[in-house]
């Protein structure tokens, strides 16, 4: 058969982007180029990939879905391949796509960030901070080599490969009652506002730890900043839970809060890798998982820093 690899990118970058024009702009070159690609495919393996529309919109065809995510692989295949036979005569090199969980990126990313550039030089990494459910959608689409988050989200074409673990804490305004006792319990908690995080998977996670427990708190401001939180609930206007701690207990409007341990027997949260299961690795991200096990040891000074 006569096909090329760039005529796969080219069928791939149109899946991926909704149209020839958008797959156009995207890879910087010109929408005949591409047209031209997709017809002689299709010629080629007998099937149309491809269902055009008058508004220059194309979907795929149940075939041309199952050549598309076979064309993915392969062009995957080939990047690994010339990764790691560059990497044979000149070093570890390369890009890595690395996701991370938004909220937890302060905490983690920094160490991570330090350790690669210090060790490896030439490997870059392009770092996308995202909610749970948008980095799974990363892995399984091909844009990311892995993410660094909580596993609190199944899923059978993800391995995880767990770092560390933390568990669940209250958050309080310092002149809260509650903030004088040294662990506070979820029934005490239940009679005052909740902030929650407005997250997919992560505000249903919180909210299910008082639902074991028969408990259901009133309901709060719900804030998708991690910092607008912990300025709430200094203020006194609720508390909130929360699996990281930050090493300052000052929040950006000058008041103090504090985490205290909850009373009742709640499971950790583990912390890790997660990866496309049938995705072949360069040894760049090879590398920089390494890197993430060492600097994110379960007892490592680090993670213990972000525990209550």
């Amino acid at each position: 058969m006569a096909f090329t690899l760039r005529q796969l990118r080219f069928a791939v970058a149109v899946a991926d982007n909704g149209s020839v024009t958008n797959a156009a702009k995207a890879l910087g070159i010109s929408q005949p180029g591409i047209s031209l690609a997709i017809r002689d495919l299709e010629i080629e393996f007998g099937f149309s990939i491809f269902l055009r529309h008058p508004a220059k919109n194309v979907t795929l065809t149940q075939s041309g879905r199952d050549f598309v995510n076979q064309a993915r692989g392969l062009l995957n295949e080939c990047a690994s391949f010339e990764s790691n036979v560059l990497g044979l005569g000149y070093g570890l090199k390369g890009s890595v796509s690395l996701g991370c969980f938004a909220l937890t990126s302060p905490f983690v990313m920094p160490y991570v960030l330090k350790r690669v550039s210090e060790e490896y030089g030439e490997i870059s990494i392009n770092l996308t901070e995202d909610s749970l459910d948008e980095l799974i959608k990363g892995i399984k689409a091909g844009a990311l080599d892995f993410a660094l988050m909580y596993n609190m989200q199944k899923d059978q074409q993800i391995a995880f490969e767990p770092l560390f673990e933390v568990s669940p804490y209250a958050l309080l305004a310092s002149d809260n009652p509650l903030a004088q006792q040294d662990s506070v319990s979820l029934f005490d908690l239940a009679n005052q506002e909740m902030i929650t995080l407005d997250l997919p998977v992560t505000e249903f996670f919180f909210s299910n730890i008082f639902a074991e427990h028969k408990l259901e708190p009133r309901q709060g401001q719900r804030i998708k900043s991690y910092e607008l939180l912990r300025n709430l609930v200094g203020l006194g206007k609720g508390f909130s839970i929360l699996l990281m701690k930050p090493p300052e207990d000052i929040t950006y409007t000058g008041k103090q809060v504090v985490a205290r341990p909850i009373k009742e027997d709640i499971p950790s949260v583990q912390y890790g890798i997660s990866s496309l299961q049938s995705a072949s690795q360069t040894q760049a991200v090879r590398a920089v998982i390494q890197v993430c096990k060492e600097v994110l040891s379960n007892d490592g000074l680090q993670v213990n820093s972000f525990r209550v």
